[in-house]
């Protein structure tokens, strides 16, 4: 988990469960998935012995390379609705809304 550098990590649900999110909240604290996240080669770098690799993105792309350069996504990326509160180790997440997911910056983009 360490080579992706997340801020928060969803115990439970289905793999890639968060792709579908689109308003979420956590501890009354509402958070919009405002697309995914492209994986860099950081990613292929031991965080602890400095060793790089092609993985875990080698093996990534064989399912999780979309959007109209072919990135390898990971994760989502989140804003808070307000930029205030305060969530916690354990706290539950409420889907509030599901939708298709956003793979590209562009698409993300309000009009």
């Amino acid at each position: 988990m360490s080579r992706f550098r997340p801020n928060i990590v969803v115990k439970g649900g289905k793999p890639f469960e968060e792709d579908t999110w689109k308003t979420i909240e956590i501890d009354g604290s509402i958070f919009h998935v405002v697309k995914g996240c492209p994986r860099c080669k950081q990613s292929c770098t031991d965080q602890l012995t400095g060793e790089r690799s092609e993985e875990p993105l080698e093996t990534m792309a064989e399912f999780r390379s979309f959007g109209v350069d072919g990135d390898v996504y990971f994760a989502q990326n989140v804003v808070a609705q307000d930029g205030q509160g305060r969530i916690r180790v354990g706290s539950q997440v409420r889907i509030i809304e599901r939708g298709e997911p956003v793979w590209n910056r562009e698409a993300a983009q309000p009009e």
